[in-house]
């Protein structure tokens, strides 16, 4: 697997920049098709296939998640002159600050780190035409079997890593309003479409363990929905994503199928000592006698100020009819 993937800017994909310093249109990266090995599948069965990718930014210790997409419409019976057929990694107003921070020319390098369940973030250094080793970097890509401004390259490049941050020194998640516009959209997309069975393989690439933990987490302000509190210490917080239609039953990643949970009470969840209500009330279990889940038996949960991040429906419906009154791990499927 390469160790770096190097990409030189071009006019066209940062918006066609004028001296005025406005732009003409959306920017991107396109990222070369060849790069498979590199960054994610993209499928081309799915229209559109989008997966939304944590990059550590270039200027602090953030990790932004931005929207990496296969515009594929060319697979999908376009009618248009010039069907598109291409993988672009937008650049939103976190990783972009006022869409002038990437300049035409200029050299990105994204090395690859592999975290829990080996599920990668990308850390993005950005190197100027004025910047040394900018020669390096620009030979490299001359002589890259790639075209058009790109390079898959395996040997470590010492000036690359003095300049990276460490992950574990990551200081904030970002998700920004563009990455929720997208997910939003490609949410309503996958839920008006599978009506009948919210889950399936459409949209199954958009999210996964870490970034479904990440949306869950800041979606619900990192507290939890039942209690309304969070034990923090440094970096170690008590929380986890809890899925309300299981993993084991075909649950997804999408954020409308998880919900803040102290480990406690996702525990109970999983289990199917709790439930909760179409209107968000916690419905406690007859048969459990507990005074810690008790007091918040009837309670309405704390839900999310954007909509998206919200429970959907069908998957507590699902919850209530095959995990409520299981008393077992939500892997154990409830016999017919």
């Amino acid at each position: 697997m390469s160790k770096y993937y190097i990409k030189k800017l071009g006019f066209q994909e940062l918006g066609s920049p004028k001296s005025d310093g406005s732009i003409s249109r959306g920017r991107y990266m396109l990222i070369s098709k060849k790069s498979e090995d590199f960054f994610p599948h993209l499928s081309e069965t799915e229209l559109n296939d989008t997966i939304i990718l944590p990059i550590i930014s270039p200027e602090n210790h953030e990790k932004i998640y931005c929207s990496y997409v296969f515009h594929n419409d060319k697979f999908h019976g376009s009618l248009a002159k010039s069907p598109r057929n291409e993988y672009r990694l937008y650049l939103n107003s976190k990783i972009d600050p006022n869409r002038s921070y990437f300049k035409p020319d200029d050299i990105v390098v994204f090395s690859k780190y592999e975290g829990e369940e080996s599920i990668s973030t990308y850390q993005m250094i950005l190197i100027r035409k004025d910047q040394r080793n900018y020669n390096v970097l620009n030979t490299i890509i001359n002589i890259s079997p790639l075209e058009g401004g790109h390079a898959l390259y395996n040997e470590e490049l010492a000036f690359i890593e003095t300049i990276a941050n460490n992950v574990e020194s990551i200081t904030s998640i970002v998700i920004p309003e563009e990455v929720k516009k997208d997910v939003k959209k490609k949410q309503e997309e996958i839920k008006e479409e599978i009506s009948t069975d919210i889950e399936g393989t459409k949209g199954a690439n958009l999210f996964n363990s870490v970034s479904f933990r990440d949306f869950v987490l800041l979606g619900y302000q990192n507290k939890c929905a039942i209690t309304n509190e969070a034990i923090f210490y440094d970096k170690l917080i008590n929380l986890e994503a809890a899925h309300i239609r299981p993993k084991a039953h075909s649950g997804s990643f999408l954020p409308c199928n998880g919900i803040a949970m102290s480990r406690d009470m996702h525990w109970a969840f999983d289990r199917g000592m709790f439930a909760i209500n179409e209107d968000y009330t916690i419905d406690v279990h007859k048969d459990v006698k507990n005074s810690l889940l008790n007091r918040f038996d009837k309670q309405k949960i704390n839900l999310p100020i954007e909509d998206f991040f919200k429970p959907e429906p069908t998957f507590l419906k699902y919850h209530r009819e095959n995990i409520f009154g299981l008393f077992k791990h939500a892997g154990v499927i409830r016999a017919l």
